[in-house]
């Protein structure tokens, strides 16, 4: 018994890591952070086709209004649509018809897309640089925002190999083309070759000459959403991570209950075309990886509230509160809040109760995946109030409990209870029926937690295809070569910028740009003023080019500048007889020798002059003046003095007559 007894105490302090394993398929704290937080984007409009294929499937979908877009997806629209993505409140972007997109990068940090073919327009209502970014790559080009505006991409023809980029709306752009940059401003449209002999390069012209009927519609779509972020309720009743939630203005009203704080409830009329309507009834399930099965609904307005909150049944009617009774510091998205399971050869789900945590019906596929995609949590401050507390808070010992409540038919009517065939979960869009009372009074009587993992659903590869022609279409005929056509300025790392990199590279060549300083007044002194300084970058001191490049190899001849701590090879004036001047004068003939020591001699005599430094082809910036170092004289060189020749002495010839009188002795 003392060894038992000793281990009691033990017991209190592990209980709290048991519950945290429970949290695969219930939140259990305020602070909850989902297993998968990937950003999520929406169709928000659609008027025509469009097709949709998910990354890592070969199939293509059709697309539909509040279809969620994810990272990796691939849209492509038919002729005569129109398809709007939104982002966020604040970024919405639009496309015509038969364009292919794919969404490269959807990260908090940032947004990058691609466009290979067709027409898009960008419409930014904020933007800080300093804090996010917003890229969209075509053939051979890169278009960086730089500030809220509006911008226009052509990606053009196989027959027409240019892009054309246009800036509106006090927008501001860089553009990166495969060998140069440049900044494209407010009112000015931009035409960039990808081929022939003007590859790379650009012309300018004025915006207003390229407006067309695509233009106006974006110009309504603008004034549509204008107008409901004008009547929406953000930080007043729902924070901005709630996007989507301003369509909520034109199709009902915002009223105060005691006990969940302030909820939105649809108008007659916002339902009345759904026999028997209830949350979660009217739409269908859609495959989205990484988050599994999702709830796509048919309502115009149901963006927000099938994805935060919670549903609420209340004086026969049924409400939408933005949070739960268990808030996080951050309102996740989430895939669909409902509890789903199993009865007989039915699935049935409902809607997830106010006292409830998240449920995370597809725990099961996301064990399986074993993948944690996480991104960054901000706290953000609720802005609803408080409610006061429901009953069966606390539990028979009058301790919180967060697992242990009332029975969920108190708060889930059973008419809310939707049931399918097994077989036919995921593979088609209507037919979902009211599941019979006494089933719907046996699914809500059984508690969640009774079962420690939701049911296993099927995945998408389990269908093997067998899928309604409502959602799985043929592959759309927009041409192999252009899906695989080369977008952007440059090779793109996943979930990278390349606004920086480029502009390094191709405005400023590797090298810091200069900072501009007005002239200065001239000085009391008498001193000269200040100069401005010149040049696009900073030049340094002896930058001179030497041919042959063997002296830039050589680490001994590098130096670091005196501006910018940057190593550049040192200059060394290179004369064109310096080989033949370095040779010794035994490999050079007796004429070239004299030639020297001629030359050697008139060197000698004149004054040595002074070597005048090299021109380089752009001008140095300027830098504080330095005492110049004492002139040191060169020393010549010493003349190489041969020894002088031996005279050989000669006797003087005797006189012609002395001559003769000798030769006639001698005969």
């Amino acid at each position: 018994m003392r060894p038992a007894r000793n281990f009691l105490w033990v017991f209190p302090l592990l209980l709290p890591f048991l519950f945290l394993n429970t949290a695969n398929v219930f939140a259990s704290a305020d602070d909850y952070t989902p297993n998968v937080t990937a950003r999520v984007a929406r169709i928000g409009f659609l008027r025509g086709d469009a097709k949709i294929k998910r990354i890592g499937s070969r199939d293509w979908e059709r697309a539909a209004q509040n279809l969620p877009i994810v990272e990796g997806d691939e849209i492509t629209t038919d002729a005569n649509s129109r398809l709007e993505i939104q982002f966020d409140s604040r970024n919405y972007l639009r496309l015509t018809e038969n364009s292919y997109l794919k969404i490269t990068t959807l990260k908090d940090e940032g947004i990058a897309v691609s466009l290979s073919q067709g027409s898009l327009s960008l419409r930014v209502l904020a933007f800080d640089k300093q804090r996010s970014y917003f890229e969209v790559d075509a053939p051979k080009t890169t278009v960086a925002v730089q500030r809220a505006g509006m911008y226009r991409v052509d990606a053009g023809e196989s027959r027409k190999p240019e892009v054309r980029v246009t800036v509106t709306d006090d927008g501001e752009a860089r553009l990166y083309s495969e060998n140069s940059g440049f900044v494209l401003r407010n009112g000015r449209s931009a035409r960039i070759y990808l081929e022939g002999n003007y590859a790379g390069e650009w012309e300018t012209s004025d915006a207003g000459r390229y407006a067309d009927d695509f233009d106006t519609w974006a110009l309504e779509r603008d004034a549509t959403i204008a107008k409901r972020l004008q009547n929406a309720a953000y930080d007043k009743y729902y924070d901005r991570d709630v996007y989507g939630a301003e369509d909520l203005s034109e199709y009902g009203e915002w009223i105060y209950t005691k006990k969940y704080g302030y909820v939105w409830r649809p108008f007659p009329n916002a339902v009345s075309d759904y026999a028997n309507w209830s949350p979660y009834r009217y739409g269908h399930w859609r495959w989205v990886p990484p988050y599994g099965w999702t709830w796509v609904n048919d309502e115009p307005w149901g963006w927000a509230t099938y994805h935060h909150g919670r549903w609420v049944y209340i004086d026969n009617g049924w409400v939408w509160t933005p949070y739960s009774q268990h808030r996080a510091r951050r309102n996740w998205w989430h895939p669909a809040l409902v509890v789903v399971t199993y009865s007989g050869s039915l699935i049935c789900w409902y809607p997830l109760p106010y006292e409830n945590n998240y449920y995370n019906y597809n725990s099961t596929y996301i064990d399986r995946r074993r993948t944690t995609i996480i991104n960054n949590t901000t706290v953000i401050v609720n802005p609803t109030p408080a409610p006061t507390p429901v009953i069966g808070e606390k539990n028979a010992r009058g301790k919180n409990s967060r697992f242990e409540r009332k029975p969920l038919e108190f708060d889930v009517p059973p008419k809310a209870v939707v049931a399918v065939d097994a077989s036919d979960f995921g593979r088609r869009t209507k037919g979902f029926m009211t599941a019979p009372p006494e089933l719907a009074r046996q699914v809500l009587s059984r508690m969640p937690l009774e079962t420690e993992k939701p049911p296993i659903l099927p995945t998408y590869t389990d269908l093997n295809g067998n899928i309604s022609r409502e959602i799985l279409v043929d592959n759309p005929r927009v041409g192999k070569i252009r899906r695989e056509i080369q977008t952007g300025a440059s090779q793109r790392n996943e979930g990278t910028s390349l606004d920086e990199g480029l502009r390094n590279e191709r405005i400023y060549g590797n090298r810091l740009p200069v900072e501009r300083t007005l002239p200065s007044a001239p000085k009391e002194d008498g001193g000269n003023p200040e100069r401005p300084k010149t040049g696009a970058v900073r030049r340094l001191p002896h930058s001179g080019i030497v041919r042959g490049g063997s002296d830039n190899d050589n680490p001994e001849t590098r130096e670091k500048s005196q501006e910018g701590n940057v190593e550049q090879p040192a200059y060394k004036p290179r004369s064109r007889n310096r080989e033949r001047e370095q040779m010794p004068p035994s490999y050079a003939p007796p004429s070239q020798q004299q030639e020297q020591e001629q030359r050697r001699e008139e060197q000698q005599q004149k004054p040595p002059e002074r070597e005048q430094p090299p021109r380089s082809e752009q001008p140095p910036t300027r830098v504080e003046p330095r005492p110049e170092p004492p002139r040191i004289e060169p020393k010549p060189e010493p003349r190489e003095e041969k020894p002088p020749k031996p005279e050989r002495k000669t006797e003087p010839e005797p006189p012609r007559k002395e001559r003769e009188k000798s030769t006639e002795k001698d005969g």
